[in-house]
């Protein structure tokens, strides 16, 4: 079987005759999920995920021939449907109101600000996700409906196709390289013993006695400023960050469509 067809669900043939095989890919992969949810990616083993099911290893290789294609499966099983699944398969419009097709104008703002959102809730939900270290373009048909979903979000709005792809790609990785940062900080505590407000706050008196003011002058100005001292935002929260980037680059796009538009 081809990785694309494990990838996209195809099963073994079943035989003519005798009884309907009691395994598929889609419930090896829950089985997956279910253990990296609960012990790591790290424990994720087809004999692992064999036991859980009550086959043995060999029964797993006839619908995912090897751990490589099973992590892929999980990858794409666990990313779920994106937030605007429902406009997949609708032509993209170039209208450059960003209307949706009819006329009626659309919060295309909006509509990347709930992707990111929900990919982020998606990543806190299943955080191994972030350990997978992706060695092709997304191909999965969860991924492939996510990034559909987000260049949907850009069309009509005045883009290149160029152009939209280029966003995608800067937008996804922003979301997940920040929501990696935040997952493994929020690990420390656990590995450290020390909690997540005294790491905040022995970081905030290192760079108190670091930032030298000749040799690092605005590490010094946000030292005096107050801006690396604890406050009410947990420690490993990056959405305050994600979501004011995400704001000036949506600003950003929105005068680039303009300055085209006024030739």
């Amino acid at each position: 079987m081809k990785p694309l067809d494990v990838l996209w669900g195809g099963e073994r043939p079943r035989p003519a005759r005798g009884p309907r095989p009691g395994l598929s890919v889609d419930k090896i992969a829950a089985a997956a999920i279910r253990i990296a949810d609960e012990e790591g990616l790290d424990a994720l083993s087809m004999h692992h995920v064999a036991g859980k099911l009550g086959y043995t290893a060999m029964s797993l290789y006839r619908y995912v021939p090897s751990k490589e294609q099973l992590v892929d499966v999980v990858y794409d099983r666990a990313l779920g449907p994106p937030p605007t699944a429902g406009r997949t398969g609708q032509p993209a419009t170039d209208d450059p109101d960003g209307s949706d097709g009819s006329g009626a104008a659309r919060d295309w703002r909006a509509e990347v600000r709930g992707w990111v959102r929900s990919m982020l809730t998606v990543y806190q939900q299943h955080p191994w996700l972030l350990d997978i270290t992706t060695s092709s373009p997304p191909l999965g048909p969860n991924q492939l409906a996510w990034l559909e979903a987000l260049l949907q979000a850009f069309a009509g709005i005045g883009l290149t196709d160029e152009e939209m792809l280029h966003l995608v790609m800067f937008v996804t990785g922003a979301v997940r390289d920040l929501a990696h940062t935040s997952s493994e900080m929020a690990q420390a505590p656990e590995k450290t013993g020390v909690s997540m407000e005294q790491i905040g706050e022995g970081y905030a008196d290192a760079m108190r006695h670091l930032a030298d003011s000749a040799r690092f002058p605005m590490l010094a100005r946000l030292v005096g400023s107050g801006t690396f001292e604890p406050n009410e935002t947990p420690y490993n929260d990056t959405v305050p960050s994600l979501d004011f980037g995400l704001e000036l680059l949506l600003d950003g796009v929105e005068e680039h469509v303009r300055r085209r538009l006024r030739g």
